[in-house]
């Protein structure tokens, strides 16, 4: 009923809305139609004019009295179809609710039909097993009775064999008691082995954890010597190995030794440049001046050679000397057993960044087995100023160091400190 009276209102409230649109459009042509009219007629204009804007002004009043009261009326229709739809909302979520409880009553009634047949089966049962009970009293009173006829014959039977079976029971009363006695003697010969036998095991336990104890430290002292077996290996290894190298280093008849040290030599590297200087008399002008910028006499160089030895000199300087002056001088002090070695030789080596320019040769003298001291020649690439040019000379603006200098082959003395390349290895380990 209520969604037809929504329905109704809104048929209403649509027809309304139609007719006051088309009057209100009726009443503008009108309204229109008169202005035009007499705008068109000009010898009519002011009285007619006069009348028609009281007419029209009527009619507006008339249309908005008539409006406000539609708009009222509207008003009251939609705030009544809010309230109905609001309505019909709750109305639609308690039929959801009769819904859900309508489901949860058939689920329960369905739940309570089964709970009753259950019901029904276990009280027939329950009959049956009434019945059945109520057949057995019947079978035991008349058992009973028999039993009762019965009594009277066979009591006297029963008194005798009840006195047999009272001696009996004493007798085996007596027996128990005597075995109860046993029994509890038993049991603290056993409460007794219990705790010697507690005891061994708590004795045992220890001597496990010593032994366990044991075998740690017995695998650990076997760890320890496989170790120092192994350290020994290595040492003895490392130790024969040093000695091998000693006995290199130490060879005397060695011939042939890699040497290493440093060169005085008596001839510096030239290093040439030209140098810009003012001219006096005329400002502005300069002059190209050669110079060296590495001129002095000595220089000293890192060589890496040979030296072969010629003539053996050991003899002669480890020779003893039995001057009186000398013992004197020295008094008691204890002589140094070692001999040192000392020899002449000849020298072949190389030195600075460019080994096959730069060689030195000479005569090499060893002493204290690893010190070799070399006088020689040098003999080296250099780049020198040709022919006709020396240093602080004046050259002309057109040349440069490439138009004055040459590389040339020079020869100049040096002497030279080394030490043996295999007693510095031995030294490293």
């Amino acid at each position: 009923m209520k969604t037809r009276r929504h329905i109704s209102f809104l048929i209403l409230l649509c027809f309304l809305s139609g007719f006051f649109s088309l009057r209100a459009q009726v009443v503008d042509t009108v309204a229109f139609d008169r202005g035009w009219n007499i705008f068109s007629d000009e010898t009519t204009v002011e009285p007619v004019a006069d009348s028609m804007d009281g007419a029209l002004m009527d009619s507006l009043l008339l249309y908005r009295r008539m409006q406000e009261r539609d708009r009222r009326e509207i008003d009251l229709l939609t705030h009544a179809l809010d309230s109905n739809f609001a309505i019909q909302a709750v109305l639609r979520q308690q039929l959801s609710q009769l819904s859900a409880l309508k489901d949860s009553l058939v689920a329960t009634n369905d739940l309570y039909q089964q709970e009753l047949q259950e019901k029904n089966r276990l009280m027939s049962e329950q009959v049956r097993a009434l019945q059945e009970k109520e057949t057995l009293l019947a079978e035991k009173e008349a058992l009973y009775r028999q039993a009762l006829t019965n009594s009277t014959i066979d009591k006297a039977l029963w008194e005798g064999e009840l006195r047999a079976n009272e001696a009996s029971i004493e007798a085996k009363t007596r027996e128990i008691e005597y075995l109860q006695r046993d029994i509890d003697a038993k049991e603290v010969t056993l409460q007794a082995q219990r705790e010697s036998y507690n005891n061994l095991l708590s004795e045992k336990e220890r001597y496990r954890i010593l032994v366990d104890s044991l075998q740690q430290r017995v695998i650990a002292v076997e760890m320890e010597n496989i170790r120092k077996q192994e350290e020994n290996k290595y040492l003895q290894q490392k130790a024969k190995d040093a000695e091998e190298r000693a006995a290199i280093t130490l060879n005397k008849k060695k011939k042939v030794r890699p040497i290493q040290g440093i060169a005085m030599r008596f001839f510096r590297t030239p290093d040439w440049d030209i140098r810009l200087t003012p001219k006096a008399d005329e400002p502005g002008k300069y002059d190209k001046v050669v110079r060296n910028r590495n001129a002095g006499d000595i220089e000293f160089d890192f060589v890496t050679g040979a030296s072969v030895m010629l003539w053996d000199l050991t003899d002669v300087f480890n020779r003893n000397d039995d001057s009186s002056s000398v013992e004197k001088r020295l008094g008691e002090i204890p002589r140094f057993d070692q001999k040192f070695n000392y020899d002449l030789g000849i020298y072949v080596g190389f030195g600075g960044s460019n080994l096959f320019k730069n060689f030195y040769i000479g005569p090499s003298f060893r002493f204290v087995d690893f010190f070799y001291l070399t006088l020689g020649v040098n003999i080296c690439e250099y780049e020198m100023l040709i022919d006709g040019y020396s240093a602080g000379q004046h050259i002309d603006q057109n040349l440069t160091l490439d138009d004055i200098t040459a590389k040339s082959w020079l020869v100049k003395p040096f002497i030279s400190l080394s030490i043996d390349l295999d007693f510095l290895s031995y030294i490293k380990k």
